[in-house]
């Protein structure tokens, strides 16, 4: 007897279930999709235990046919395609007949629905085993899905569950990416008979993410929309400093559709390039839109990842529409009567001629209605007010030079608070920027090797370096095929005095594999200027006098991205007096009731 056989329906249920419902977030996201095909402007979702208890989703879309219901449970059962021309140009989000089929493979199912046509709503009841039950109903149009007893006959599904809590967090994440697209839908989600989400209809993109993400991150956030031929990316973007630790908040959308993928992550980390820390990732929320055909959503069960063509194009076009979002954000900031006065000599800077150093202070405009810890400080907008005698720097509060803090850091006082600058944070993102300045205007200067390097790579590798001749040539890599999977290197780039060696030739030949050709040399070329910075730039310990900061402070205005050094970490740090009262006793009700006392008042 041959060993080959053909499983019988029911495990075969079970295996495709397994594909579609990983865990309850699977199943939200499912049922949410379908409400959204139905063309719900409504759509909330209960859950207990993070959705192990149970889940329910009810929504006022056009509901379901009394004679569809029989079916609608049924493997590949589906009112999206009838053709396979339709799987060319698929316009909805469910389409694959899949999602109520492994929701009742592996849980009790009931669903109560009514369609927009008929008087009466239909209540389906659904046991695993057993032939389903349909009696007659009563609802608004709409349908309501509710699922329990999840993985009651898969255990060991059951058993790789996460706490709830988990599960909890995940369905909460489904939610948010389908709710931060789809602003024109409101989104409510009960966890436990407590509201966690609830997003009205018909909201604003900007107050979908506000209510969202929350005021910290919305203020921070710059909206863009870049065109590249048939392909628009759009979408918004945080500034530094505020981030995350993880990618969690990082979210794509393709046609309106939440995907995830990779080498789009790191699309945007590497347009944030000295921006942020290591291991601080962007918030940020994008659109794809693309010729429906030119998108294949049938590449994964669960239509998590998509397939796009040209996806590296794509890839290079999100990069630069982030880039140019913080670049315009940027100009913004530096308005023109800066740049009347950044062109001052530094004498006409200081305050006046006759006073000692200890009395420098600078004007600048606070952003005091941010509410940030690490709030980002502009010292820009300087005017000068004609006064007898030597010329005043005014405008709003002015910054007094206080002096060094361990002759590292560099003490401001403002008229509502203070502000901290890291010397070396400040002066290598200085250096920086005129090095990416210079870059710019010349040509790379290379070396010639005298005993070329041999590069033993694999086949996959040789390929990728070899493709990416043209661009290694353009930033100083003389290279060719030396037989195998070996290649030849003659020549290495040197900038700004640095030689790059072979370990970095090598670590650029991973990241053509990981972001593109083209990405992969700006990174690599901007990591050399870091390093260069990061030597140059005045160290730790070395004194300062108030000319010296008075002088840094003005070329730190003139850079872009002033508030964070090479490598992302912040220049500056802004306290308020509002927060040094808290911190001090001086401010709140402990302070008040001291206050009521000491002066004997009755409340």
């Amino acid at each position: 007897m041959g060993n080959i056989r053909v499983l019988s329906d029911e495990l075969v249920s079970l295996i495709s279930a397994g594909e579609v419902i990983e865990n309850p977030s699977s199943i939200v996201k499912e049922l949410i999709e379908n409400s959204l095909d139905a063309g719900a402007t409504n759509i909330e979702t209960s859950i207990t235990e993070g959705g192990i208890g149970s889940i329910t989703v009810s929504d006022n879309g056009s509901g379901i046919m009394k004679e569809d219901c029989p079916v609608c449970t049924l493997r590949y059962s589906t009112s999206k395609i009838s053709t396979k021309e339709d799987i060319d140009s698929i316009l909805t989000y469910g389409f694959r007949g899949e999602a109520l089929a492994s929701v009742a493979a592996v849980a009790d199912l009931v669903i109560v629905t009514k369609h927009q046509d008929e008087e009466l709503a239909t209540r389906l009841v659904s046991r695993a085993g057993e032939i389903p039950g349909i009696e007659d109903a009563s609802r608004p149009t709409g349908t309501t899905v509710e699922i329990t007893n999840l993985f009651k006959h898969v255990p060991a599904r059951r058993k790789h569950l996460s706490y709830p809590r988990v599960e909890s967090q995940r369905v909460l994440d489904v939610t948010m990416r389908h709710a931060i697209v789809r602003n024109d839908v409101g989104f409510r989600l009960v966890r436990d008979e407590r509201v966690v989400l609830d997003c009205p209809p018909g909201q604003t993109e900007r107050e979908r993410v506000l209510h969202l993400w929350g005021p910290d991150v919305a203020a921070s956030l710059v909206k863009f929309q870049h065109k590249s031929g048939e392909i628009l990316v759009s979408g918004f973007v945080a500034l530094p400093p505020v981030s995350r630790g993880n990618r969690g908040r990082q979210y794509f959308s393709v046609r309106n559709r939440p995907i995830h993928d990779d080498k789009l992550n790191q699309a945007v980390e590497s347009a944030y390039s000295s921006l942020l820390m290591k291991g601080r990732y962007p918030i940020c929320s994008i659109r794809i839109d693309v010729d429906v055909e030119k998108v294949d959503a049938n590449v994964h069960p669960t239509k998590r990842e998509v397939r796009i063509q040209d996806f590296d194009s794509l890839i290079e076009i999100v990069r630069t529409a982030v880039r140019e979002a913080l670049d315009a954000d940027r100009l913004e900031e530096a308005p023109l009567p800066l740049q009347d006065f950044v062109d001052m000599p530094l004498s006409e800077r200081l305050i006046s001629a006759g006073e000692s150093e200890e009395d420098t202070t600078f004007s600048a405009r606070t952003l005091a209605e941010e509410p940030l810890l690490f709030e980002r400080v502009t010292l820009e907008e300087l005017v000068t007010d004609g006064v007898e005698g030597p010329e005043q720097i005014t405008l709003g509060g002015a910054f007094k030079i206080v002096g060094q803090i361990q002759d590292l850091y560099i003490l401001l006082e403002f008229d509502d608070g203070l502000v901290i600058v890291d010397q070396h944070a400040a002066h290598e993102r200085i250096i920086y920027e005129r090095l990416k300045a210079e870059m710019k205007s010349k040509s790379i200067v290379t070396q010639e090797l005298l005993e070329p390097i041999v590069l033993r790579l694999n086949a996959a590798d040789k390929d990728a370096i070899l493709s990416a001749e043209e661009v290694l040539n353009a930033i100083g890599y003389s290279i060719e095929s030396f037989g195998g999977n070996e290649v030849l290197v003659s020549t290495l780039p040197e900038v700004f005095g640095h030689r790059a060696n072979e370990e970095e030739l090598i670590s650029l030949v991973d990241r053509i594999v990981e972001l593109g050709v083209r990405a992969a040399a700006e990174e690599f070329m901007d990591n050399v200027l870091k390093v260069i910075a990061c030597h140059s730039a005045i160290r730790a310990g070395e004194t300062l006098s108030h000319k010296e900061i008075a002088s840094l402070l003005v070329d730190l205005v003139k850079a872009p991205n002033r508030y964070n050094c090479a490598h992302g970490r912040p220049a500056m740090i802004k306290f308020t007096r509002k927060e040094l009262d808290k911190r001090f006793g001086r401010d709140g009700p402990q302070a008040l009731s001291r206050f009521r006392a000491r002066h004997r008042l009755r409340r």
